[in-house]
């Protein structure tokens, strides 16, 4: 191949993926740009994964076992130290990726140099294939031309929370392995991909692309067993904490981009709220819940129709509570979640 069409690693790290990873790999196959390697790292699977792999007769196709699980961040690490050619990709095995859009990626890369990594926006789909939403890049991002940096990515982040989509993204894979090194997943557990983005960023700046290159698969199982349960904190903001601790990048911060981060936060606590009731945890719903109705709270849910949502559910989150109407707030939460499907 001449260097018009530089080598592309797309790596699928893998763990009991036997009833998605064959559309994977077939999306892979089909792409229109067809210098790749096809890495699959079997994080030590229980079912028939390496076998649906091992049916593809395509030379391409290499598949790596790992010995033992080395948990989802160190079977990304592995894919990185494995990862060959000037481009890298790590895919998830349930995802679908469009005929397109490595070629997109490579073209942009090829033409923006000092760009170390590309993203794109992504369509939705559930179990069955059928389209359940999107995830968009914000529209002032989309409007500022074909290179974004570390500060406007920041911001925007703390505004709108992490749209970056991990399968989405083809780096350099000098990038990858001489920068990033590695995944740091005992830092900032399943938030450890945006930790990366901002590292990246922190080298030079990405492109993202205002197109839907891949159709992300949200599993209504594995959503409703982790997100849509979860009392914590999410880790997001262990990542975002983590950077606003550096001297550097507060600086580059205005006060206005600090409210935009506590209103996530905010929007946060009232989910977990929620969720802490529906587990029948209403003490623990209610100390979730002391800063709802500040003067600033209230000031910033008036700005956007999001912040309105959460004023009015934690509105109704709170009054229930105050009246011990634990049953009849639970039931109705419940009703909600499944109108809304959040």
């Amino acid at each position: 191949m001449s260097n018009l069409t530089p080598l592309v690693c797309i790596c699928i790290p893998t763990y009991n993926a036997e009833k998605t990873i064959a559309a994977t790999i077939r999306s892979v196959l089909s792409q229109t740009y067809q210098n790749i390697l096809v890495h699959v790292v079997d994080n030590n699977s229980s079912d028939g994964t390496a076998a649906v792999v091992e049916s593809f007769p395509d030379e391409r196709i290499t598949l790596f076992r790992n010995a033992v699980n080395a948990g989802a961040e160190g079977n990304f690490n592995r894919c990185i130290a494995l990862a060959k050619g000037k481009y890298t990709a790590i895919y998830h095995a349930d995802d679908i990726y469009e005929p397109e859009m490595v070629a997109t990626q490579v073209a942009f890369l090829e033409q923006h140099p000092q760009a170390g990594a590309v993203f794109t926006e992504a369509l939705l789909i559930n179990e069955h294939d059928l389209l359940i939403g999107e995830i968009r890049q914000p529209k002032n991002l989309a409007a500022g031309g074909p290179l974004h940096y570390f500060p406007e990515v920041l911001k925007a982040i703390l505004e709108h929370s992490n749209f970056l989509i991990c399968p989405s993204v083809m780096a350099l894979t000098s990038v990858y392995q001489e920068d990033i090194k590695s995944w740091r997943g005992e830092l900032f557990g399943s938030s450890a991909d945006l930790d990366v983005w901002l590292r990246m960023l922190q080298r030079g700046p990405v492109g993202i692309l205002p197109q839907a290159t891949m159709r992300y698969r949200i599993s209504r199982s594995q959503w409703s067993a982790n997100a849509r349960v979860d009392t914590g904190r999410a880790a997001f903001f262990s990542v975002v904490d983590h950077y606003l601790a550096q001297p550097d990048v507060r600086s580059l911060l205005t006060a206005h981009d600090l409210k935009n981060y506590q209103r996530l936060e905010r929007r946060d606590q009232v989910m977990r709220a929620v969720n802490a009731l529906l587990q029948d945890q209403p003490e623990q719903a209610a100390a979730l819940c002391p800063d709802i109705f500040s003067m600033s709270a209230l000031k910033a849910a008036w700005q956007t129709r999001r912040g309105m949502a959460v004023l009015a559910l934690g509105l109704y989150l709170k009054m229930m509570l105050s009246l011990r109407c634990h049953r009849l707030a639970k039931a109705s939460l419940i009703h909600m979640k499944r109108m809304t499907n959040k």
